[in-house]
């Protein structure tokens, strides 16, 4: 039920929540099925229920900086960027990023789950995941066949919460996409959702065709169940810290103090306290309670209760930039795109289009993804593969990478040597690149083919810098410190662009107009990739699950080390990053933790 402070200030829960984002909410909302369990849900942002700029598929980026929506970080200023800080949009509402995102719902590799395992977790892999990704999704089948969607639909499961199907408009450029693929040997995936993603594909979204809008953790797990009793969630209500007791060395955790209009509340856990609060707020969380590094908390001002040096590091972030091209005026009237959504007039007509019939530019969303090895990309992949190598083996005898780091370097090269996807392309219908070199134009069309580093090498941080909850965390994700990442950061641009030159492509477009091919060198191309990549805020690592002795933050029962009932549960328990959009694991880390509570998998 939605709370008002009298209903939690001073009062006690089995079960406090502290962020009511993707994995919190399904948790939540899976406690609760037990009528004697109760739980209350902490949400630093507002509810923004039936938000029609949150539930619109083509209101893509509209929230970023908005406070009603995002938290709206930066990152400290990168060395390797000249001084440059990086925007780092967050979901600060109801329903964390799944309310904000950009719709892509795939799993990762199997290879890249079943590396949780071999990083020390036992029981964390594949035939774990799996199961729960089904339980959290609802398939829905397309009513109209198209030729470019491929799935099994045997193995799509169709009655968990979070709905999710294909795009309801085809923008046009997907089966031409595909075709220049498959020419160059690149085939089509036949189900991207059953732990197998080399090739090219077309994303499921999470929209539902019949409501035309988002689904996510708030309209799937909170509203239908908000009539529950013992589900409380309170909105607009910052925590600034979790109440803990240490006794013979182990840390109790009794509640959690947090800022509600102004003034400073506290809610009682009798049975645990749990982080659900992403990949940023839940390391700080735990270090201005007392849990991190002596050193970090010693600078901060904050006392010491356990000494956990591994939170807030082992921060990896997948980022993407990419390069526009402008389609020929005598047929971009056979394609939709984004771009006419900048025109207020356009604008009001695409609303119509969508209301009345699910159709137009509104409808969309990025769903062309390619995921394929750097030996499919780069004609160079075998050299900058012994360049890394190299590196990598310079920094262990000089002792720059400690044994912990040594152990998933290891395993991100195997994956190179084997030939499995570590890059990402997507097809992104609009002019949607920072114009470094040019903007859009009024009238014109658009296509932008991204590129993602998804497997960096570079290890960043997260950490407070003062006893204040109010400040915002000092995120440094390093990048580029490891040079292979920004090499291979080119070497996707120069693949893009050779597709983009081949038929059927090259007849729909006039010339590449941001950056332009006068940005034609390997320095030139970085130059431009280190102004104009964003994150795709999908960061993970910042409370990594592994070993004490690895630096882990949390068992593979979630539990904070040295603590007797705090957990974190979100996507900062991932140890190394995987291959894909992270979406739908965030749900099945919320739906796994549920059962690991309350006793039905993973004991010791």
């Amino acid at each position: 039920m939605a709370a008002t402070i009298d209903q939690v200030s001073s009062k006690k829960f089995d079960y406090i929540v502290i962020g009511g984002g993707t994995a919190g909410l399904a948790l939540a909302s899976r406690l609760t099925e037990d009528v004697n369990t109760s739980v209350l849900v902490l949400e630093a942002g507002p509810a923004n229920l039936n938000d029609p700029m949150l539930l619109t598929p083509g209101m893509l980026g509209v929230h970023f900086k908005n406070p009603q929506y995002d938290w709206a970080f930066e990152t400290v200023p990168q060395k390797e960027l000249d001084g440059r800080a990086v925007f780092w949009a967050r979901g600060k509402t109801l329903g964390g990023s799944s309310a904000i995102n950009f719709f892509q719902f795939h799993h990762p590799p199997k290879r890249d789950i079943d590396a949780f395992e071999r990083l020390g977790n036992p029981g964390w892999n594949w035939d774990l995941l799996k199961k729960y990704y089904d339980k959290s999704s609802g398939f829905i089948p397309p009513g109209v066949k198209r030729d470019e969607i491929s799935y099994n639909s045997d193995q799509r499961n169709t009655y968990g919460p979070v709905k999710y199907a294909y795009s309801m408009h085809p923008s046009g450029f997907e089966g031409p996409y595909q075709r220049v693929l498959k020419s160059i040997g690149i085939p089509v995936v036949k189900d991207p959702l059953l732990g197998d993603i080399k090739g090219t594909w077309i994303t499921p979204l999470t929209i539902d065709p019949e409501t035309k809008g988002r689904t996510y953790a708030a309209n799937m797990y909170y509203i239908p169940n908000a009539d529950r009793k013992n589900f409380t969630v309170l909105v607009n209500a910052q925590v600034a810290k979790i109440d803990l007791q240490k006794v013979n060395g182990v840390a109790t955790a009794t509640g959690v103090q947090f800022i509600y209009e102004g003034k400073l509340h506290t809610a009682l856990a009798s049975k645990e306290v749990i982080l659900s609060a992403g990949s940023i707020m839940s390391p700080q969380i735990l270090e201005l309670s007392g849990i991190g590094s002596n050193k970090v908390l010693d600078n901060a001002g904050v006392e010491t209760i356990i000494d956990l040096p591994g939170v807030g590091e082992n921060i990896q972030e997948h980022i993407y930039s990419g390069t526009t091209f402008e389609v020929k005026k005598d047929i971009q009237d056979q394609f939709t795109t984004f771009d006419c959504l900048r025109d207020p007039a356009e604008l009001e007509k695409q609303k119509v289009l969508f209301s009345t019939e699910g159709k137009g530019a509104l409808a969309m969303a990025p769903t062309v993804m390619s995921f394929l090895p750097l030996s499919t990309v780069s004609p160079d992949a075998e050299t900058l593969h012994q360049d890394l190598k190299k590196t990598i083996n310079e920094g262990i005898t000089t002792g720059r990478y400690s044994p912990a780091l040594q152990k998933q370097f290891k395993l991100q090269l195997e994956n190179i040597d084997g030939g499995h996807p570590n890059t990402e392309m997507v097809l992104v219908q609009g002019f949607v690149t920072p114009p470094i070199v040019a903007g859009p134009e009024p009238g014109k069309k658009y296509v932008t083919m991204s590129c993602f580093l998804n497997h960096p090498f570079s290890r960043g941080t997260i950490h407070i810098g003062s006893n204040n909850f109010l400040d915002s965390p000092a995120i440094d994700p390093h990048y580029f410190e490891e040079k292979h990442d920004l090499r291979v950061f080119i070497e996707l641009v120069k693949f893009n662009r050779r597709v983009m030159q081949m038929e059927p492509l090259n007849s729909f477009f006039n010339a590449e107009v941001n950056p332009g091919f006068d940005h034609n060198s390997d320095k030139k191309i970085g130059d431009y990739l280190k102004k104009s990549f964003s994150t795709t805020f999908h960061t993970v690592g910042s409370c990594s699950m592994r070993p004490l002795e690895d630096g882990g933050v949390v068992s593979p029962q979630l539990k904070v080390y040295g603590t007797s009932n705090l957990r974190v549960v979100d996507i900062s328990i991932i140890p190394l990053h995987i291959g894909s959009h992270p979406q739908s694991t965030a749900y099945a880390i919320g739906e796994l933790a549920a059962d690991i509570i309350e006793g039905k998998t993973l004991q010791t």
